[in-house]
């Protein structure tokens, strides 16, 4: 009976030993593998540009605009006419990220405002520009509501006003002035303007603001020269004119409007402009959304199709 468990034991021995030994080669592996990999990631992040990422989502008939920093700041400008809006903003930042430092509201049209309400239900805001000028609409109601709800700090934008990411990155507000007194019918006339810089590149934003008020765009805080121009109005004959063209002279123009709108937005005679003024003209009806990629030195382009 003893040897009989003496037995047991040593065979039991040898299982945990041979247990122990095939584990330990396994643990080797398992560390191995996982300092290749912490490396090679760390090789990549070494050998990539730093860069500013700005992206215009194809929500439809709309704007929405995502400026994401090379030091992981993201800021929302408008965010289109549905909750498609959340969709693309978890493509672009992930699923599990739900923080913006900043979002503007350019304007209180439904176009640009209506995906906001569930922007702000679902991500942490700290801070929110808005026009001077303010809506009577149902859509405009809630999201007041939503933003009061945010407990984000609330600003109306200003020209001169800026937003410094601390990365290089810096967005200043163009327009409206701080004297601005505008009519609530014509809401368009109140888009907050920005330009947003990064190195020798720039990106210029006017919401709806049409052409009669695009003069008041240019001083010393608008390069003579634009990288990329989001065209005003998506595209409207009343936007993008030819004075503001002119001075500006794009790289890229960039179109935020839907497929068979019924607006007929682009118009053909904005679209006639911009070839003259722009190297490079670019719809999110053709390209689903469109994304910009500026070290600071030079641009890099992305389309979905």
């Amino acid at each position: 009976m003893k040897e009989m468990m003496e037995e047991i034991i040593q065979e039991k021995k040898k299982v945990f030993q041979k247990f122990l030994h095939e584990y330990g080669k396994l643990t080797i592996v398992f560390v191995v593998i996982f300092l290749i990999l912490v490396s090679l990631l760390l090789l990549v992040r070494g050998t990539t540009p730093s860069s500013l990422r700005v992206s215009f989502l194809d929500i439809g008939q709309g704007d929405a605009i995502l400026i994401q920093t090379p030091g992981g700041h993201d800021m929302l400008i408008d965010g289109g006419p549905s909750d498609r809006i959340l969709e693309k903003l978890s493509h672009e930042m992930g699923y599990f990220d739900n923080h913006l430092d900043v979002v503007v509201s350019t304007h209180p049209d439904a176009d640009h405002i209506t995906g906001l309400i569930p922007v702000l239900a679902k991500y942490d805001v700290d801070h929110i520009v808005v026009s001077p000028i303010g809506g009577h609409t149902g859509v405009f109601d809630v999201l007041q509501k939503s933003m009061n709800d945010e407990h984000a700090e609330i600003h109306v934008g200003k020209k001169g006003d800026e937003i410094d990411f601390g990365d290089g990155v810096v967005a200043q507000v163009l327009y409206p002035s701080a004297n601005f007194y505008g009519n609530e019918k014509d809401t368009n006339d109140a888009s907050v303007s920005m330009v947003i810089t990064y190195g020798d590149e720039s990106v210029l934003l006017t919401g709806d603001l049409p052409s009669t008020y695009e003069r008041n765009l240019i001083s010393d805080l608008l390069p003579r020269h634009v990288t990329i121009y989001k065209a005003g109005h998506h595209g409207s004959k009343y936007s993008s004119g030819d004075v503001l063209l002119s001075y500006t002279r794009p790289e890229y123009a960039v179109i935020s409007a839907g497929k068979d709108n019924k607006y007929g937005h682009p118009n053909p005679e904005t679209i006639g402009r911009l070839k003259v003024y722009s190297q490079e003209i670019l719809s999110t009806i053709d390209r689903g959304t469109i994304t910009f990629l500026l070290d600071g030195k030079g641009v890099e382009l992305e389309t979905e199709r």
